[in-house]
């Protein structure tokens, strides 16, 4: 009987730990169109499963290598994405090497399984910069109903951190695990994020790792001769294996910063070391130590004290410039159109600021530092701000991986810090790009303290939409629309519309709100960044109304309604993000045919969310057979917590439906 069940438990324990390895699939599995769990899955990991471990050498110490295996369902086309894979690796003075292997897609044809091997053309490597490469594959004779598998390798002489582990995607997740095997000589604080369940088990075993090393024997009279010696080092090595099952996509939600943010991962930071006959060292960092780091780098504080190349020039801009703002306004006006983006962020100048300077061009460290450097030698109180973008993420802990981006910052005398950054040609004091608004930045001064500032702005952004329009009998109505939008709706504007041709954006509009005709359209302050944008055209239309036994039905906010609520989720677990505080003005004012009177309109509706947040106000009158419709929407607080996502969901459905409640006239 003892016989049987041990041959049993052996047999089901080989069967459990082939299931998790490459090389076997089935012909159910690529038959199977849909995932049992979430049948709108345009992909699925059917299993992904990483162990990092630690490697020594003489020479260079102790390292680690992260080994992984990724097995992926396409259900899709729209899952094709899957299908690829890039991972950035360290490539300045120490360098980490990313290798992939045993890439194969398979697919069903005839009834028999077809393997395709990745070949050597489908893997890439990319310099992102001085500092980042990009290792990327691209899986071949992708369908739907493949499967595809790879395994690759991290090796890293970088032992303070271990790459970020997520366990949720945006697709299902069936079976997730990760095993760390550390050395007793190293002690990691763990930080895990998101909501899924996760199973951790830790053990601790014996390990025995050979090692080589030479040492010179001069015993030996007159000779000294250096000898090889190979040995064991044994240590006491301590698992932890992290097991996550059937984890649900993480689905995108309206008004979110990045939802990598919230799926459920784990990150490791060393801690301390605690080497044989050597004391204990921690090595647990604060904000301070991380960006002191990065000051006394030469490609960024370096960079800051280099002024000789363009002083001529600066002099000559500032020669009748006395004012702070005025400084700061031509300064970094100066400096973002001299300069190009090249495309590239990081906080480390990559070319050096004199040589963008020289070339007009740079990544984003080498523009903003030499701004920076422009608003010190006027005077001004300027520091950099180091910040991580939304694509970045929210760093966890303190880590020089938690920025990858910095900006410039002047610190005025009432305490406030304008923020600027010259890599975006439509941008201007105290607006800037909206992958920077994440949070909180830190401002390095050179005295060497630093402080976290707020990135989000203060200042309201308006959209103000007015128009005269006037209804005729037979349903058509036509009119004028004036539209002003002022800091990001305006920056928004610009960087999406500026520089196209208007024909073609006057179709769009036509397309869009399914006009019969737009004439006369003019859009004014495209490039004069410091008034707001205007916006103005004429329009016609027959879609707007609907004619029933005489009567007429038109919503007065014309084309303007909110059709569907943005937040549809029951519940929400991270916060909304609305990237700056907004107010939006309608003020319509609409002429009803000749002989038509209003037999009912829209009743006044004024709602506020929780001290103001989000409010809304919403009214319709008539007088002398003219409609008047004023509408207010404002954000007041540009993050909100999702404690609050219940109301703020009512809210909007209360605003859905009364934004398209009708006006309905009959004749006298």
């Amino acid at each position: 009987m003892k016989t049987k069940l041990l041959i049993f438990l052996l047999f089901t324990t080989f069967v459990y730990s082939q299931e998790y390895e490459l090389g076997k699939v089935t012909i159910a599995q690529l038959e199977e169109k849909y995932h049992p769990k979430d049948t709108s899955a345009v992909a699925a990991i059917l299993f992904e499963k990483g162990k990092t471990s630690f490697n020594y050498e003489e020479m260079n110490g102790f390292s680690t290598t992260t080994e992984v295996l990724v097995k992926i369902k396409i259900y899709k086309k729209e899952g094709f994405e899957w299908a690829n894979r890039k991972i950035k690796h360290y490539i300045d003075g120490k360098k980490e090497t990313v290798s992939f292997s045993k890439g194969v897609t398979y697919n069903l044809v005839n009834g028999e399984i077809e393997k395709t091997k990745l070949k050597s053309s489908g893997e890439f490597t990319e310099k992102i910069n001085n500092f980042w490469s990009e290792t990327k594959i691209v899986m071949p004779n992708v369908k739907e109903g493949s499967i595809i598998e790879y395994a690759y390798i991290i090796k890293s002489p970088f032992i303070s951190n271990f790459p970020e582990w997520s366990f949720q995607k945006n697709i299902p997740v069936n079976h997730s695990e990760y095993t760390t095997l550390i050395p007793e000589y190293f002690v990691y604080n763990t930080f895990t994020k998101g909501f899924s369940n996760i199973k951790v088990t830790r053990n601790s075993d014996n390990r025995k790792m050979p090692y080589s090393y030479s040492y010179v024997d001069a015993s030996r009279a007159g000779t000294a001769k250096s000898e090889r010696v190979t040995t064991e080092l044994q240590f006491v090595e301590n698992s932890t294996n992290y097991i996550a099952e059937d984890v649900p996509a993480l689905k995108e939600e309206s008004f979110v910063n990045n939802i990598d943010n919230y799926s459920s991962s784990i990150l490791h930071e060393l801690s301390m070391t605690k080497y044989p006959n050597s004391p204990t060292k921690s090595y647990s960092s604060d904000w301070e130590s991380v960006v002191k780091t990065i000051y006394d780098n030469e490609d960024f504080g370096g960079q800051l004290n280099k002024a000789n190349f363009y002083e001529e020039d600066l002099n000559a801009l500032l020669k009748d410039i006395t004012t702070t703002e005025d400084k700061i306004a031509t300064i970094f006006s100066y400096v973002k159109n001299r300069l190009n983006w090249n495309g590239y962020v990081g906080y480390y100048s990559d070319k050096g600021v004199k040589k963008a300077y020289q070339e007009k061009t740079g990544n984003t460290a080498d523009i903003n530092l030499l701004l920076v450097s422009m608003l010190n030698y006027a005077k001004l109180n300027a520091s950099p701000i180091l910040l991580s973008t939304r694509s970045n993420g929210i760093p966890i802990f303190p880590s020089r991986n938690g920025f990858n981006y910095v900006i410039a910052g002047v610190e005025l005398s009432n305490g406030s810090v304008v923020l600027l950054d010259a890599t975006n040609k439509n941008a201007i004091p105290n607006i800037i790009p909206e992958n920077a608004l994440n949070w909180f930045g830190r401002i390095v001064r050179k005295n060497g303290t630093s402080e976290m500032v707020d990135l989000y702005p203060k200042k309201v952004s308006l959209e103000t939409i007015s128009i005269l329009a006037e209804l005729k009998s037979d349903g058509s109505i036509s009119g004028k629309q004036r539209k002003q939008l002022t800091d990001y709706n305006a920056f928004r504007f610009r960087s999406r519309h500026a520089n196209r041709n208007h024909d073609d954006y006057v179709q769009e509009l036509e397309k869009e709100h399914n006009f019969s005709a737009v004439e006369n359209y003019e859009v004014t302050n495209t490039n004069d960044l410091s008034k707001p944008i205007v916006e103005t055209y004429s329009f016609s239309s027959n879609s707007m109304t609907d004619i029933i036994d005489s009567k007429i039905y038109i919503t007065p906010m014309l084309f303007h309604q909110m059709d569907v609520n943005p937040f549809k989720a029951e519940e929400r677990a991270y916060p909304i993000d609305f990237n700056f505080p907004s107010k939006d003005t309608y003020n319509f004012s609409i002429k009803i045919p000749e002989g038509y009177v209003v037999e009912s309109k829209p009743e006044t509706l004024n709602l506020n969310m929780n001290q103001n947040m989000v409010s809304f106000r919403y009214s319709v009158s008539e007088n002398l057979g003219t409609i008047q419709l004023s509408c207010v929407i404002e954000v007041n607080s540009p993050i909100i917590e999702s404690d609050y996502y219940p109301h703020l969901k009512e809210l909007f459905n209360q605003i859905v439906l009364k934004q398209n409640e009708k006006i309905v006239l009959v004749k006298k």
